[in-house]
């Protein structure tokens, strides 16, 4: 049972939108074969699911919980399913979050509807904090296609006008928000020494994630909130209705864009 008081893990949330690599990632780092995966065309995860885990190929043991998202923001808001989802999804989070991964495909930098649905929800629910926590995570760098993806690269972390800085100036984040980011493959994880070596990276970037913010998981009002609690419906109420609230404040701020 993970708790609020438990350091002995980290807990890693993927986040990111059908055929980024999500599932993949975290099998990856658990070193076998947990979440199910698609071919990057069709959803395959369409529940929330977290496991726990050693972080396999890091430069100490570490125990994780792992959390596997589907797509979380659908256009229809109102739809069950996804209700559903979105709240087994924060109350996974209530005893705190060492990192948020945020996850894309290098050969899709675009910032499409979802992704920017998602990070104006979770920055309204969880608060300007959250990004503290992120780590950007660009997916299918794989290592015979490092020359050819380059300048995907460079796109991501050109300081003018860049994947980050873009993200900086929609969420009027600071100058200083400088987030950890990490060019991965997942293919062959148990046999490529490549791969291993980014998973070990990563892993450096959760630790430094923690580290930098005084060795504590991500939290917020929002989340001591809904671990205060007591009563399984009336917490499933509350979420359910904040999500609504915020998604309702969401709305307006893409139409207003």
């Amino acid at each position: 049972m993970l708790s609020a008081n438990d350091r002995s893990m980290y807990v890693v949330s993927a986040l990111g939108g059908i055929g980024t690599g999500k599932s993949s990632l975290l099998n990856a780092i658990a070193g076998e074969y947990l979440f199910e995966t698609g071919d990057g065309l069709e959803l395959k995860t369409t529940q929330v699911q977290g496991i726990h885990r050693d972080w396999k190929y890091a430069s100490a043991p570490k125990l994780c919980h792992l959390i596997d998202t589907p797509g979380l923001i659908d256009s229809n808001i109102d739809d069950r399913q996804t209700i559903t989802e979105m709240t087994k999804y924060f109350k996974s989070l209530v005893h705190g979050v060492s990192a948020f991964l945020l996850v894309f495909n290098i050969n899709d930098l675009r910032l499409d509807a979802y992704t920017q649905n998602m990070l104006l929800l979770f920055h309204q629910l969880l608060g300007k904090d959250f990004w503290n926590f992120v780590i950007f995570v660009f997916t299918h760098v794989d290592e015979d296609s490092l020359d050819s993806l380059e300048d995907n690269m460079e796109a991501v972390v050109n300081d003018q006008d860049g994947f980050i800085s873009e993200i900086r100036r929609l969420h009027k984040l600071p100058r200083t928000f400088n987030p950890s980011v990490v060019f991965t493959t997942t293919q062959k994880f148990k046999s490529s020494y490549y791969t291993q070596r980014h998973m070990c990276e990563l892993y450096t970037a959760v630790k430094a994630c923690e580290e930098r913010n005084n060795g504590k998981r991500f939290t917020c009002n929002w989340l001591r909130q809904i671990l205060s609690i007591p009563n399984e419906e009336q917490k499933t109420g509350f979420i359910k209705d904040s999500i609504k609230d915020a998604w309702s404040s969401v709305s307006h701020v893409c139409q207003m864009q």
